[in-house]
């Protein structure tokens, strides 16, 4: 999991309303329609859960320690989205008794390696990394109107999301190329996927025009590969695409530090529904 810093967090909260004009403008759905498109279940559905079940985001201080405004942040989405918060006082295991003791049925808590959501009656962990290659996989299909026979190049493809992100666009009917520069780990998971696995970066990018960014890299996306057709969507942290290239595609570009894949969680960890 890429750790995030204290400033890429700091205006998120105060931004979500206008970050849902956003998403309706490219995608025609709001962060809500888009998790629930990415779970797929209804938007009465997902109301009625959350009408029964308490949340709380428990703060972690283990390994590197807590990142400034990242429990609070998590909580300002979930608000957003409609969900009964538990604000605990206490940390760690402390803080998770805390909130149990209080009624909270689903937690979401995370350090240095994983973020997860726990749905306790059903016994149920939601990752984040899955979550958010589902999510920023559905808004990427809704920005493209369809993925079907679409060539689509992910980066960083052997990744936690990148990884989830091939699996996901390949069951979208997507033509998958996938590139990391960890070549020895990437080829070990490709035995039986439909996906072309990718060598020379540049020459992929000059070959699509729909690219899904799950990178940690800065800037590997530059201007010259991206025209009036690319789309990408990029959860990596920071930034792929060079500022130039920004200024070029910023209204066919999908990216968040957290918001998206924080409301697929969410709407996973409430749907009854386990997945294989």
């Amino acid at each position: 999991m890429t750790r995030l810093r204290e400033e890429d967090l700091r205006a998120i909260g105060k931004e979500l309303h206008g970050y849902d004009a956003e998403l309706m403008k490219k995608t025609g759905l709001n962060l809500k329609g888009i998790a629930l498109r990415a779970v797929g279940i209804s938007e009465d559905q997902m109301d009625a859960a959350l009408s029964a079940h308490t949340i709380a985001a428990i703060p972690i201080t283990s390994g590197q320690g807590r990142i400034g405004g990242f429990t609070e942040t998590v909580g300002e989405i979930l608000a957003h989205i409609g969900a009964s918060l538990i604000q605990t006082s206490a940390v760690d295991v402390e803080g998770m008794a805390e909130a149990i003791d209080r009624g909270a049925e689903i937690i979401f808590l995370a350090d240095d390696r994983r973020f997860i959501a726990v749905n306790l009656p059903l016994k149920k962990v939601v990752d984040n990394g899955e979550a958010t290659a589902r999510g920023y996989g559905t808004a990427l299909e809704l920005l493209a109107g369809t993925l079907r026979d679409k060539g689509v190049l992910v980066i960083g493809a052997a990744g936690n999301v990148g990884w989830h992100a091939v699996r996901f666009l390949i069951a979208r009917g997507a033509k998958v190329s996938a590139y990391d520069l960890d070549q020895d780990r990437l080829n070990a998971l490709v035995p039986g996927v439909r996906v072309e696995v990718v060598r020379d970066l540049d020459k992929s990018l000059r070959e699509h025009t729909i690219y899904f960014d799950a990178s940690p890299a800065a800037d590997i996306i530059p201007a010259k590969y991206v025209g009036t057709e690319t789309i990408i969507s990029t959860p990596g942290i920071p930034l792929g695409v060079s500022q130039e290239a920004y200024w070029i595609v910023k209204e066919r570009l999908l990216h968040d530090p957290l918001q998206i894949g924080v409301a697929t969680m969410l709407a996973e960890a409430i749907s009854e529904q386990k997945r294989k």
